[in-house]
């Protein structure tokens, strides 16, 4: 439409406007992009390297059998075996542990002060013939130099360590080396100059592999009571405290108990106890999304009484989510098994490459 003289002014002056808004626009920067939302990950899965070394050595005086053959205990191998199997089914393919080199060491170990059992010796300790060698404990600082533990830590050819040994071998159920090294079910390793922190696992073949996870479990409970600074679960102070509520603890709010206590239990090591109580350990599934859910269990849940399932039905039930919550990992098992990662499990930064 051509204007007449009284749209002129108005078309004039709408072109001007337009004119004005387009130099505008052009010196004015762009508005900044809504910043993007990026998705919480899961940790990365963890391949961990083992050396294990087994002090199963032949006894002479019974045709060179081993000592767990001559004493009808476990065969340490399969024990370990099945204890890495168990991880990684109750870690949901999470913890994959990989004996990288398996050592037999044919001889005795030494105790801490130079003592070293032979098969006569032990036989008679454990016919009650004689008392235990006094004081106990394990060579910890001359083992780990005899087989440079330490440089190859640092060197990422290994992540732990799992010693096999006998009764009376006075190993720890775990326990921490390194820079920075804490307790971890038992004091740190003194002295042990590594800038990566490693665990040595002490695992009893006269026994199964029940009790090897109860092992990994009180590991467990160590580094999570590192992590969130404290353990006293009756104070609720954070989610570890309140995962591992039992109702004798705790009545009408049990959780998941810890590695002594089943959800229902009474007195330590009761995992058989089939009384029903509500407990909201399938809650912990979904974390950390907690509704506060409970449903009523009994120790049909974990075994029957059975130590080896309990333990993995307690392992099975830590959280292993994405993100953060409350400025910790929502995925604890990256913290019991891949510690090296976290700056709160004491780690400085990622592990070396796989070599």
């Amino acid at each position: 439409m051509i204007p007449t003289s009284k749209t002129a002014p108005l078309v004039a002056a709408s072109l001007a406007l337009v004119v004005a808004t387009l130099l505008a626009q052009e010196k004015s920067p762009a508005p900044a992009a809504p910043p993007a939302q990026t998705k919480a990950e899961l940790p990365p899965p963890l391949k961990a390297k083992v050396l294990q070394l087994v002090f199963d050595p032949p006894i002479a005086s019974e045709g060179g059998k081993r000592l767990h053959e001559v004493m009808e205990w476990s065969d340490p191998e399969q024990n370990s075996r099945q204890y890495a199997a168990d991880l990684k089914e109750a870690s949901g393919g999470y913890a994959d542990y990989s004996i990288v080199e398996s050592l037999h060491v044919d001889e005795f170990p030494l105790l801490h002060d130079g003592f070293r059992y032979d098969f006569a010796t032990l036989r008679d300790v454990l016919q009650g013939k004689t008392k235990p060698h006094q004081p106990e404990g394990f060579g910890y600082l001359a083992l780990l130099e005899r087989f440079k533990v330490a440089e190859r830590v640092d060197k990422g050819e290994i992540d732990e360590v799992w010693l096999q040994a006998m009764p009376y071998a006075g190993c720890y159920e775990s326990t921490m080396a390194g820079d920075g090294a804490y307790d971890c079910n038992s004091g740190p390793l003194e002295s042990v100059k590594c800038k990566r922190l490693f665990v040595v696992m002490g695992f009893n073949y006269e026994r199964g592999v029940g009790e090897m996870l109860e092992d990994y479990g009180h590991r467990t409970e160590a580094i999570l009571t590192h992590v969130f600074g404290s353990w006293d679960p009756p104070k609720k102070a954070h989610a570890w405290d309140r995962f591992t509520l039992y109702d004798l603890l705790a009545p009408g709010e049990a959780a998941c108990g810890n590695v002594h206590f089943a959800p229902n239990s009474t007195r330590d090591y009761e995992w058989g106890n089939d009384t029903p109580v509500a407990s909201t350990c399938d809650d912990w599934l979904a974390y950390p999304g907690l509704e506060g859910t409970k449903r009523t269990v009994t120790c049909a849940e974990w075994g029957d009484g059975d130590m080896r399932l309990h333990h993995k039905w307690w392992l099975a039930h830590l959280p292993r989510a994405a993100g953060r919550s409350d400025g910790k990992l929502n995925h604890w098992w990256a913290y019991t098994a891949d510690f090296n990662r976290w700056p709160e499990s004491g780690g400085h930064g990622a592990a070396p490459a796989a070599k």
